[in-house]
């Protein structure tokens, strides 16, 4: 007997629950979802509100596309790129910053504490 769209979404429930080594009891204090909610959800007696899945989603860090659908619709891959081209940026950042350093010791000379001296301007009226 082929199974409801409903019970394939309380298995995948479940599934992420156990993945993620949580108890029923934990994903209820994390989410603030009733004991009873999620069991009906995991049984797949009622399908749950969206705001319980955003919740359910992030307590198990899957998509909501997977906890609904079952499939990925936007990969992890794409995650996994973000957070790669923040990491690029981050140093990029970090490699001009050593560079404007060693140009304002260069320009100012360095301080006795080691640190580049302050430049005063002078403002013309």
């Amino acid at each position: 007997m082929a199974k409801t769209q409903l019970e394939d979404m309380g298995e995948r429930l479940k599934t992420a629950r156990i993945n993620r080594k949580l108890t029923k009891m934990e994903v209820c204090w994390r989410t603030q979802i009733q004991p009873d909610a999620l069991e009906v959800y995991e049984s797949a007696q009622e399908e749950p509100d969206l705001l319980s899945l955003a919740k359910l989603s992030d307590t198990y860090r899957v998509s909501l596309d997977w906890l609904i659908t079952g499939f990925e619709f936007y990969s992890k891959s794409l995650l996994a790129n973000a957070e790669q081209e923040v990491k690029r940026l981050q140093s990029i950042i970090k490699e001009q910053s050593r560079v404007i350093e060693t140009i304002r010791e260069a320009v100012n000379g360095p301080n006795q504490k080691g640190q580049t001296a302050k430049r005063k301007r002078k403002v013309i009226p």
